[in-house]
């Protein structure tokens, strides 16, 4: 069982993230952001290299009739890195205590990439828990591979000590800097580059964490072996969300993802990348509210 404490300092955070609660859940320590008080509960999980930031429009708008939970994962955002390497099922062992701790449940999951395949994965172990759960840019070993960032996976086995050295070296790299807008500009769409997000301060501070790098090497170390996605026939309603332009993922592999997933409620966004969030947040925001209102007009 884990177990929350109040709210706490965090210098390496950034500036309107200074204070944040704390949880921790089998020696892991996460810090999160809890808004409303009322209604349904929701968690959002974040994409690896950011953190709940991302969900800054989507906070604001749902806690208005929702309990929300965003949380930094493990490594990422204002959470430190945990004791060794932590894999998916820790990362839904984690989250559904979380849930739990909370009385959150039946919850909807709201998860980007890394986040959106944690919550899958909640969403897998006990579905009559999870009211609705929201995808977007889902992770897999094969939207990764067919992205930009494919390089970073072996094509085959044999590959793998090719590519082992590659992510072990990852681990050491810090992002200068003034490569950072180039960083972000990678993730982002055309609506996210007019909006200035290559520039944002909260993005920037995540790009700076000494522990960002190691805690995505420990993803790409995971991706292979954990990172399917799948949904049984009593999985709860699915929403996926794709931007059109992800560099990161690919949006070809994605639409293969949704028509194996069957998604009642599919979206693809033309201008943004891999953070429509952030990039088209009306739109998202939006999509979120008219997929759970049909969620509820269906539920006895």
């Amino acid at each position: 069982m884990g177990e929350s404490t109040q709210k706490t300092s965090d210098p390496g955070s950034p500036p309107d993230d200074a204070t944040l609660e704390r949880f921790r859940h089998n020696g892991v320590e996460v810090a999160l952001r809890r808004a409303g008080g009322k209604g349904p509960g929701v968690v959002m999980l974040h994409n690896g290299g950011t953190s709940h930031g991302i969900w800054r429009n989507q906070i604001a708008d749902l806690a208005a009739d929702h309990r929300v939970v965003a949380l930094d994962l493990p490594g990422f955002g204002a959470s430190p890195m945990p004791p060794g390497p932590i894999d998916l099922a820790a990362h839904v062992d984690l989250v559904s205590a979380l849930i739990e701790h909370d009385g959150l449940s039946p919850v909807t999951l709201i998860g980007n990439c890394m986040g959106s395949a944690i919550a899958a994965g909640v969403a897998a172990r006990d579905p009559k828990n999870v009211r609705a759960l929201v995808m977007v840019n889902p992770l897999t070993d094969a939207t990764f591979r067919r992205g930009g960032l494919g390089i970073f996976m072996a094509p085959t086995p044999a590959w793998s000590p090719v590519t082992a050295p590659v992510r072990a070296a990852l681990r050491r790299i810090r992002v200068p800097r003034a490569a950072i807008p180039l960083a972000l500009r990678f993730q982002l769409g055309p609506a996210g580059i007019r909006a200035g997000l290559h520039h944002d301060p909260e993005l920037t501070a995540c790009m700076l964490r000494e522990d960002q790098t190691p805690a995505l090497a420990d993803v790409l170390t995971d991706l292979p072996a954990s990172y399917r996605i799948v949904r049984g026939p009593d999985g709860p309603p699915l929403c996926t969300i794709w931007g059109a332009r992800n560099r990161v993922l690919s949006p070809v592999a994605g639409v293969r993802l949704d028509a194996l997933l069957r998604s009642e409620h599919r979206v693809l966004i033309p201008d943004a990348g891999h953070m429509p969030m952030l990039e088209r947040p009306e739109t998202v925001t939006q999509e979120i509210r008219s997929f759970l209102d049909n969620v509820d007009s269906h539920t006895p």
